[in-house]
């Protein structure tokens, strides 16, 4: 699965992995799960 940003989307993911840990590893396990389940929920 090929995953596309967002200009802003990418920067505020940049942003996230130098200045809050919590919000990245959030939306790394929601990413996870996509990938994983594309079709679910």
């Amino acid at each position: 699965m090929r995953l596309l940003w967002e200009d802003r989307a990418w920067d505020d993911y940049l942003y996230w992995q130098t200045q809050d840990k919590k919000v990245l590893k959030r939306v790394n396990l929601l990413i996870k799960d996509i990938r994983r389940n594309p079709f679910d929920g």
